[in-house]
Order: structure tokens, then C-alpha cells, then sequence
């Protein structure tokens, strides 16, 4: 079902139709809703899913904030490519990991705050964030992968 999905998603954003959703999972007890301003709320607990394609395809610029709230511990590879409204992102405590091209191609985001327990960034996690000019990484991060700030 999920690679049904996905290839649905690619198809309408490969043709220029703007999908809207309010809400959905993104991982196996990971949750998000959209509000009509534009925020975007994570909730749960555990791992979001690497296959979360929903945000990726964008295409109307209807994510402005990100709040990813404490239980969730990783973020899932290509999870907010190309969401170029995408403001500003609150990362929770306990948050572990960043996927690749988690960020890709942010390019309104300006700066980004990585929570004390994040041990991993992974490739690509913010390539072409050209708009980046603030990120803090903490002590605890013990990898970066290659080009994780490529064309920022």
C-alpha cells in the first residue's frame, strides 16, 4: 500500500497538482497534522518512516513550521525535501538521528537548532539549504556524513 501511495504522490506532483492533507502517519506510531497556517506537528513515539513522501511533494509551499514533539527519535530520510515555505523547525530532546536529504532543498529555512541527543546526521541532511545561515551542532554528535551542507 505504501508503494502504491508513494507512486500516486509522484505522479500528481510530477504532473503539478497540489495534494492537501490534514493528517497522517509517517512512521508505525508516528503521527502528524497540518494546520491550515501552515504548521506541521510530528507526535508519537519511535522512528518516523523513511518513506514519508507526503512532505516531500510540496508542491504548493503549504509547510511553513515544522514542531517535531519529544517521543519521536529519528527523522526519516527525504522526510522535508523540497518544502521550500519551510521556515523554521523545532527539534525535541531525545530526537537521535537525521535522515538523508531530510532537509534537501529547504531553501527558505535559515536556521536550524540540532537537540543535544542527536548522535547522527546523514548525508545530504541539508544540501541546498541556501538560505542557511545559523545551525548549531552539539558535542554529542559524533557523525556527519558527506555533503551534509552541500550548497548551503
Amino acid at each position: 500500500m505504501k508503494k502504491l501511495q508513494s507512486l500516486i504522490l509522484a505522479i500528481l506532483w510530477s504532473t503539478g497538482i497540489a495534494f492537501s492533507a490534514s493528517s497522517g502517519t509517517c512512521g508505525d506510531n508516528v503521527t502528524w497534522t497540518l494546520d491550515d497556517d501552515g504548521l506541521l506537528t510530528i507526535s508519537g513515539s519511535g522512528s518516523m518512516s523513511d518513506d514519508n513522501w507526503q512532505f516531500a511533494f510540496d508542491t504548493n509551499g503549504t509547510i511553513k513550521s515544522v514542531v517535531i514533539e519529544s517521543g519521536v527519535t529519528s527523522i526519516g530520510s527525504w522526510t522535508f525535501y523540497y518544502c521550500t515555505s519551510l521556515t523554521s523547525v523545532e527539534l525535541p530532546d531525545g530526537l537521535t538521528s537525521i535522515g538523508e536529504y531530510a532537509f534537501a532543498e529547504c531553501s527558505s529555512l535559515t536556521s536550524i537548532e540540532i537537540p543535544s541527543s542527536v548522535t547522527s546526521i546523514d548525508s545530504y541532511a541539508f544540501y541546498y539549504c541556501t538560505s542557511l545561515t545559523s545551525i548549531e551542532i552539539p558535542e554529542n554528535v559524533t557523525s556527519i556524513s558527506s555533503y551534509t551542507f552541500y550548497g548551503c
